[in-house]
This record gives C-alpha cells, sequence and structure tokens, in this order.
C-alpha cells in the first residue's frame, strides 16, 4: 500500500500541476489531505517535467508529464517513450459558447435566475473554499444555452479538473463512434486474442453494461485489482483482461473499472498505428466539439485510461452532456447514431435501473426520487458528475472533492429544475 499511496499522489500532483497549472500549495491541502496521502512528500521538477514522490523515505514513486497526454505514473523507467504531437486549437474566443468560449449574455425566457443561483450557492461553501460540501464547479446548460455557471477559490471557466469515471462515458462514446462507422458492434464477441476459452462469449454490449461476469476487486482501500491496475502495471488493459471469469456471462451486474479499461484496449486494436488510436479522441470527439482542454491521460505503454483519467474545463464537459442532451448530434454533425444514445439510456438487466451503456439511469426514480426518470449521467469520484435530463432540456455538471451528504443532489437538481421552469 506504500507504493499505491505514493504512485496515487505523484499521479494526482504532477496532473493538477502540468495538466490544471494548479499550485502544489493547493493540491496538497485539498487533493492529499486524507491519511497517509497527507503524509506522503512530493518534489515537482518544473524543468524536467516531472513529479516524484514518497512516504517516508520510502517506496518511490515518479509521474511524467508528457504534452497532450498529461502525466504517466512510470514503474521504474519510460521504456515507450509514447508521444502525440496534435494540431494547435482553432481560435474559437469570438465564438458563443458552445461553439466558442464566448458566453451569451442574453437571458433564456422563462428562467428564474434568482432562483437559479440561490440553488447554486447552496452547494457552495459559503467561503467558496473546499470546506464542507467542497463543490468545485457548477455549469448548467438550458436549451443548448449555458445560463450559469460559478467556480470555487482557485478554479475559474480555465481550469482543467478530472472527471475520474465520467471518462468512462468518454470511452464508451468513443465505441460509439466506430460503432456508426460499422467497425464495431454490440454483439461483437472474441474481443481480446486470448480469450480463447469461455471469456470468448464475452460480448461489446456485455462489457459496456458492466455485465462481463469477469473477476474484478473495485476497492481502493487495499491492494486490489483496482488499485494494482492503476498504480503498479504498465499495461492497464492486459491487467484487467487476464482474469477470470467468476459468473455467467451476462448473469450478474458488478461496476468494474478494469471493464472499462478493456474496453479501452478493444479500442486500441481497431487501429493499426498507435498515433491513430492516441489521435481519435481528439480528431472524432474532442474537436468536433470544441472540447480543446480535453486530455486523456495514458499508462506507461500507451492505452487511455479509459476508467479514471480525462481532464477538462466544466463547460467543456458541459459540452458532452449536451452532445447527448442531443442526441449525439453536434451542430448538425451526428457524431454518434441516437441509437447509441438509446443504448447508453437502456438499464442492465441486473443492475435494478441503475446502469446503463457506461451511463448510470434513475430509472423509476431509484436515485433522485425528486427528478424525472430519464435523467442519465456520467459520474466520477468524489462527486463529478454531468446531468443529463432530457425532458427537461437540461444539462448540469457538478465538479468537487464530496460526492456525500453534504452534497444533496436531489435537492440541488429539483431547484434548479424549479428555476428553469420558472416555478
Amino acid at each position: 500500500m506504500l507504493s499505491v499511496a505514493t504512485g496515487y499522489a505523484a499521479k494526482k500532483m504532477c496532473s493538477c500541476h502540468f495538466v490544471a497549472g494548479r499550485t502544489a500549495e493547493s493540491i496538497q491541502k485539498e487533493d492529499l489531505v486524507i491519511s497517509p496521502l497527507n503524509l506522503t512528500h512530493t518534489v515537482i521538477d518544473p524543468v524536467g517535467f516531472k513529479v516524484s514522490t514518497t512516504l517516508f523515505g520510502m517506496a518511490a514513486q515518479t509521474a511524467v508529464y508528457k504534452e497532450n497526454l498529461g502525466c504517466v505514473l512510470l514503474q521504474g523507467k519510460d521504456d515507450y517513450h509514447v508521444s502525440l504531437k496534435l494540431p494547435h486549437d482553432p481560435d474559437t474566443q469570438g465564438l458563443e459558447w458552445p461553439l466558442g468560449e464566448k458566453r451569451n449574455k442574453q437571458a433564456v425566457q422563462g428562467v428564474d435566475y434568482k432562483a437559479l443561483d440561490q440553488a447554486i450557492e447552496g452547494v457552495f461553501d459559503p467561503s467558496l473554499e473546499m470546506d464542507h460540501i467542497k463543490t468545485r464547479a457548477v455549469v448548467v446548460v438550458y436549451k443548448d444555452t449555458l445560463i450559469a455557471e460559478k467556480y470555487a477559490q482557485g478554479f475559474d471557466k480555465d481550469t482543467e479538473i478530472l472527471g475520474w469515471s465520467m471518462t468512462k462515458s468518454i470511452v464508451s462514446t468513443l465505441i460509439g463512434v466506430l460503432a456508426k462507422e460499422g467497425k464495431l458492434s454490440l454483439t461483437d464477441d472474441h474481443l481480446i486474442d486470448y480469450w480463447t476459452d469461455n471469456r470468448s462469449a464475452i460480448t461489446l454490449k456485455d462489457l459496456l453494461q458492466m455485465q462481463s461476469g469477469l473477476s474484478f476487486e473495485e476497492n481502493y482501500t487495499t491492494v486490489s485489482d483496482a488499485t494494482e491496475m492503476l498504480y503498479k502495471s504498465e499495461d492497464i488493459v492486459n491487467r484487467a483482461a487476464r482474469l477470470p471469469l467468476v459468473h455467467p456471462i451476462g448473469s450478474h451486474w458488478s461496476y468494474s473499472s478494469g471493464t472499462s479499461n478493456i474496453v479501452s484496449g478493444i479500442l486500441r486494436n481497431q487501429f493499426d498505428r498507435h498515433e491513430d488510436y492516441l489521435r481519435f479522441p481528439h480528431d472524432q470527439l474532442f474537436d468536433p466539439l470544441g472540447m480543446h482542454s480535453a486530455v486523456m491521460e495514458i499508462d506507461e505503454s500507451g492505452n487511455y485510461i479509459g476508467s479514471s483519467y480525462c481532464y477538462a474545463t466544466p463547460s467543456d464537459w458541459a459540452k458532452f452532456g449536451l452532445l447527448y442532451l442531443n442526441e449525439g448530434n453536434w451542430n448538425g454533425q451526428q457524431i454518434i447514431d441516437t441509437s447509441w444514445v438509446n443504448f447508453s439510456q437502456t438499464a442492465a438487466s441486473n443492475s435494478e435501473g441503475r446502469y446503463g451503456g457506461h451511463f448510470w439511469l434513475n430509472k423509476d426514480h431509484v436515485r433522485f426520487k425528486d427528478v424525472p426518470a430519464d435523467l442519465y449521467s456520467a459520474n466520477g469520484y468524489q462527486g463529478q458528475f454531468v446531468y443529463i435530463i432530457p425532458s427537461k432540456d437540461l444539462v448540469v455538471v457538478r465538479m468537487g472533492l464530496n460526492s456525500g451528504e453534504a452534497y444533496d443532489a436531489n435537492v440541488f437538481l429539483q431547484s434548479v429544475i424549479s428555476a428553469v421552469d420558472g416555478e
């Protein structure tokens, strides 16, 4: 566990500093405050673009920053030397959001802006620090218009924030892009070359709905499949895909970050050149949506860590939600088929209406009793959420460090809906 702790701290410090541009002091104070992370000692090398972390002088771990790929946690030295060059982002500052970064100051008819401001203020600590509720950002999009945004101290509209498991929904979307092109299908099986046993019958649908039957321990408090994969492995795909079946395929729902990284590996296998795989999220998703802040991070061997590591500004996360609200269409371009959007909202048979195709659901109000049942969302650790509510033409992004009782999503969402309904 010492090396898991130092690996987490090195990775977090590296990404938050070099990707998000935050100070070491704020990262240590806010993101590495719990034990034993608060006992780690971290050194940032601004010239070598790397971070080294130890715990009581032991279990040294190093993360290195790579342009366009974020930070990579090394297992020893960098044996793969993965890199990615991308064209410069187009200048969209003069265009109105969501096509650009200019905020539309025109009020949307029917919205009670005073009530909306009160609803948003209610999920921030009054000091705008990370004290109790620990919200960092809220963005509200109604009828394709960004109608409200608010940020905690130290954050603004240009600060990239880690989505954690919201990255799973990104990876599913990338699979959806290839499905639209006819290159992949939900019924595809024989997905991994060495799955020559019963695992060969696992379909892409089984993986995306978390019903593959594969073993995976999703536990971050001890040495587990999850912590070994993220903090002790050069190749996260191989680490997850080597695990055996423990349930009949399709019979058991079990949330698994390993599953999402297997999907990332399946995505990689669709490309003859590694560079094409690395460029694919940018060429086919981020650039068309204008999500120019988005950075997906890799393991040492060059797999996108589809379970956990995508950074983007809150308003860019909102663009991702807006893509789904508009049924896969972006400014006239069909990024993913409407059928893929529908699949994302289709409950896995054993999830009790909670989970679809790498998105969380609210079927029969199973998660939020006072919010429309058609809500679905990309969710991430510590309270990262992109809520999509089609019946209200609404996308709500909330990002922070607390997803417990201090942040009551049901009350917050109900208040936002009341405000846009003018009630």
